[in-house]
């Protein structure tokens, strides 16, 4: 799987939203690099030769080999996740203090937003309620390429496939106050929501057809420069 997704990455064409991606994500460190199950393949290797990583994984089978994989982009694993809607006792308490622990240090912390098995593309309480605690912002992240496969689980995983056009979009970091209400942290938790959902729709339409988008944005930049200089 490391292998794939080193060989996914040489042999792809990489667009950034915003094209600056990488620098302002520089300027947010430490941040809680938020996104959807299923769809982190090629988010492991995003920024971790500069800072340290660290994901938080649950403590199954499969989250298992998941961690071996991460690995071997230097990234450590918190092992632990959300009750989920068995609400069994998974860990969730320790994965959160040892990512607050982890934040406080300067390591960015990659998690999934949705809780497994549960509600996926749904947002859970545990990422809004880290960045109450923490301090730092939710940077929701998606990354598409145009040849995947998607199987048959829960989530819908996805495999990126060699020889694509590989988009990575991120979205505005999201701040929670210390002080945020319960009503807050609900309106909060649905913005993450949104905008991880629009990220990702956003990384499969550049991955799909990059080249009639470029085209399109820059025919709008002129259409809104124009209007600007007549006003």
């Amino acid at each position: 799987m490391a292998g794939l997704i080193r060989t996914v990455k040489a042999t792809s064409k990489t667009i950034h939203e915003p094209p600056d991606l990488i620098d302002r994500l520089r300027t947010q460190v430490p941040f809680i690099m938020a996104m959807w199950h299923g769809q982190f393949m090629m988010l492991s290797d995003l920024n971790t030769r500069e800072y340290d990583v660290t994901a938080m994984v649950a403590r199954h089978g499969d989250a298992e080999v998941m961690a071996h994989v991460l690995g071997h982009f230097g990234i450590n694993a918190i092992r632990g996740a959300g009750a989920g809607r068995r609400r069994k006792n998974r860990g969730g308490v320790y994965a959160l203090r040892a990512a607050h622990r982890a934040l406080d240090s300067g390591t960015i912390v990659a998690m999934t937003a949705d809780v497994p098995s549960s509600m996926p593309r749904v947002a859970g309480d545990g990422i809004v309620t880290l960045a109450r605690l923490s301090g730092r912002p939710i940077i929701p992240i998606a990354a598409a390429t145009s040849r995947h496969l998607v199987l048959n689980t829960w989530s819908k995983l996805t495999v990126n496939l060699p020889f694509s056009t590989l988009a990575v979009v991120a979205a505005d970091p999201i701040f929670v106050p210390a002080g945020a209400t319960a009503g807050e942290l609900e309106q909060t938790r649905l913005a993450v929501e949104k905008s991880l959902n629009n990220v990702t729709a956003r990384a499969y339409e550049l991955a799909r057809s990059p080249k009639s988008l470029r085209n399109r944005n820059r025919t709008q930049h002129r259409s809104d420069t124009g209007n600007n200089l007549h006003v």
